[in-house]
């Protein structure tokens, strides 16, 4: 098990040597800091951030764990096809990890409510869908920056090799899922893997804001079937903002998200394979949360998977058919 990044992120060591970056990158844009101690207001097995006050105003420092998607060079590379929709950052260092961001103000939780979000995250997924597309131009240039690509074929394998063992019924399932979606004839785009309205930055909660709201926070992500980004932007809405289910809803946002690709694809044929591109997204979730976890301490392990990994199988089980998913064949 390599080192734990959050104990390395804990020590007085390494918080002076990420202030002494913060503060050269700083000078570099002719601004300051303010002569305070940098806030760090958490610290996660994958990430943690810290609370820089400028001359320019507030701005936050984040550092990734190597075992996560490359988030500064995700920036780098999706800034060059769509800048409009990636927030500004100021400075970064691919190597290590570290991304300097002016604050961009409020996230789309923070300004929208029950009853404005769904015609709110219509737009949003329009926007992000457009993204997605821009993002075709630097596919290869992603994977070659260590963003990972993972096609349903893929996650299937991950699967049955990591726990296919223990619920051998899923494996038929599964397979059968991926080979429908790798059939779509979409194209591979970068797919967010965490899409919610936490890690959308938005002016206000009108819709002219939606226009300019910018994604974040690329941790999870990985380049492989479009489609599969709509199982957290379904999901998120109900979390956020306590929305009973509403499958009228939901149907409305597949439609806003998949008119973008109504040039490449009948939309009657992504809709349907939306059934199996939920069940492949649960696949890439599980996969994304291990590698999230793989620099944590036991203790974290024990923490988070209980949280964000073991809820995940057990509706991968659920929906695939293996029956009596809670307890694994032997």
């Amino acid at each position: 098990m390599s080192a734990s990044t959050s104990q390395l992120w804990q020590t007085d060591a390494w918080r002076q040597e990420a202030t002494r970056w913060i503060d050269e990158s700083l000078e570099r844009r002719g601004l300051t800091r303010v002569p305070v101690t940098p806030r760090q207001p958490r610290v996660r097995a994958w990430s943690t951030q810290l609370v820089v006050d400028t001359s320019a105003g507030r701005a936050w420092f984040k550092a990734c764990s190597p075992s996560t998607s490359p988030e500064p060079s995700i920036h780098r590379l999706l800034t060059r096809v769509a800048p409009d929709r990636l927030p500004e950052v100021w400075a970064s260092h691919e190597d290590r990890g570290w991304l300097l961001m002016p604050d961009q103000g409020p996230q789309l939780r923070e300004v929208a409510d029950a009853e404005t979000i769904v015609g709110l995250w219509s737009g949003v997924l329009r926007r992000y869908a457009r993204l997605q597309r821009a993002s075709m131009e630097v596919v290869d240039d992603l994977v070659a920056a260590g963003v990972p690509r993972w096609d349903p074929q893929d996650l299937v394998a991950h699967w049955i090799a990591g726990r296919g063992a223990a619920w051998p019924a899923a494996a038929a399932p599964l397979r059968a899922a991926a080979e429908r979606l790798a059939a779509s004839e979409l194209p591979d785009t970068i797919q967010h893997n965490d899409l919610h309205a936490g890690n959308v930055f938005c002016a206000d909660g009108s819709a002219a804001a939606i226009h300019d709201s910018r994604f974040f926070d690329w941790g999870d992500a990985y380049v492989g079937n479009p489609l599969c980004s709509l199982l957290i932007a379904l999901a998120g809405p109900t979390r956020h903002f306590g929305m009973p289910p509403d499958p009228e809803r939901d149907a409305r946002w597949v439609r806003a998200y998949l008119s973008a690709w109504a040039d490449l694809v009948p939309s009657s044929r992504l809709r349907a394979v939306m059934p199996d591109a939920m069940l492949i997204a649960q696949l890439a979730r599980v996969r994304a949360m291990e590698r999230a976890l793989d620099r944590g301490t036991a203790a974290e392990r024990a923490q988070w998977e209980p949280q964000i990994i073991d809820p995940v199988v057990q509706r991968i089980l659920a929906t695939a058919g293996a029956e009596g998913s809670a307890t694994p064949a032997r």
